[in-house]
């Protein structure tokens, strides 16, 4: 019983913010598979984009810049970010890379410390952690995924489908 107690507070610490981690929607939150999926089902009937970057993967931070574009372009498109940089996210640098961007207004979650693998099990059974990874949530729930940049016609096309 004392060890169950224990393992149940280790858990909710573990979830709990941490300094630099704010909670509304304009900053980043730590990851959980849980609230990320409680976004996603806020969206219930419409498509959403799930897109894994890093700060430290040069091609995300290379085309960040895109999928702010796109966003601006695509109002109706549901974008939420997960930093997915290993050993713990740098919450004081994944602001301002978004700003910078042009996503600050995007859900936006970052890894905490440790147990990457179980998390990245939790997204996706198949996904061996390459970065960027995105998730095309359609409409009825169904998931496409793609690792490496982002075709921008192909997931215009795709909204477009998915918001008819």
């Amino acid at each position: 019983m004392r060890i169950a107690s224990v393992v149940v507070a280790l858990t909710a610490l573990a979830f709990m913010p941490v300094g630099g981690w704010a909670s509304d929607k304009t900053q980043t939150r730590p990851f959980d598979p849980a609230i990320v999926q409680q976004a996603i089902d806020a969206h219930k009937g419409r498509p959403v984009i799930v897109h894994f970057w890093g700060l430290t993967c040069g091609n995300c931070m290379a085309e960040l810049k895109d999928w702010g574009a796109f966003v601006q372009a695509h109002p109706e498109a549901t974008l939420i970010l997960v930093n997915w940089d290993e050993r713990g996210a740098r919450p004081a640098q994944i602001g301002p890379a978004l700003a910078t961007a042009g996503l600050s207004a995007a859900s936006s979650f970052a890894l905490g410390d440790g147990f990457e693998d179980k998390l990245r099990f939790a997204i996706d059974r198949d996904w061996m952690g390459e970065l960027p990874y995105t998730r095309l949530i359609a409409a009825d729930g169904s998931a496409t995924t793609f690792s490496g940049a982002a075709d921008f016609a192909d997931l215009k096309t795709w909204l477009a489908k998915e918001t008819r």
